[in-house]
Order: C-alpha cells, then sequence, then structure tokens
C-alpha cells in the first residue's frame, strides 16, 4: 500500500467498512513516521461499534510516497487502558 501524502491519509471510515476513526497523531515524522490512530469496528454491519481500538501505524518513505512497513493493534479494550495507565506511571521518567 502506497499513500502519496501523509497528510492525506484516510483509513477506510464509514458505516460499510466497519472502521471509525476517532482521533490520530503523528509519534513521529521523517523517512520513517509513525501514526496512532484511536478507532472504534464493528465486525458486522448490523452489529454495535466495540472500542477505543490503539492502531500504531509504521510508514516508511520511498520514491512512490509512503509505504506501510508494520502496525500494531489493540484487540480489546482493556489493552487501550493498560497502556494508558502505564504511560501515566512513565511520565516523569
Amino acid at each position: 500500500m502506497f499513500v502519496p501524502d501523509l497528510d492525506d491519509l484516510v483509513l477506510e471510515s464509514d458505516e460499510e467498512s466497519g472502521i471509525r476513526e476517532l482521533g490520530r497523531r503523528f509519534l513521529a515524522r521523517g523517512p520513517w513516521t509513525t501514526v496512532a490512530f484511536l478507532v472504534k469496528t464493528k465486525t458486522d454491519p448490523e452489529g454495535d461499534w466495540e472500542g477505543p481500538f490503539l492502531w500504531l501505524h509504521r510508514y516508511q518513505k520511498v520514491a512512490q510516497g509512503w509505504k506501510l512497513v508494520s502496525r500494531f493493534r489493540t484487540t480489546e479494550t482493556a489493552q487501550l487502558k493498560i497502556l494508558m495507565a502505564a504511560l501515566d506511571d512513565w511520565k516523569d521518567y
């Protein structure tokens, strides 16, 4: 997957795709860029939205634009809460 410009990056965010983007932050910019997305998802069009979940995407600058190289996704809301608590505990380091 290549993206011409990361500022124009769009997650498939609609009822049909089952992804709703709630927010995003660029954690690092440069030849290697990391983007954090806060999303809700649903697997069934008639089902309820689940989440929020954290998705971390890592992009590399290549001749064609930006290439998605890796991603990490929390799969349970509890994971996001644990991560938030850990970051809060570590804020003074």
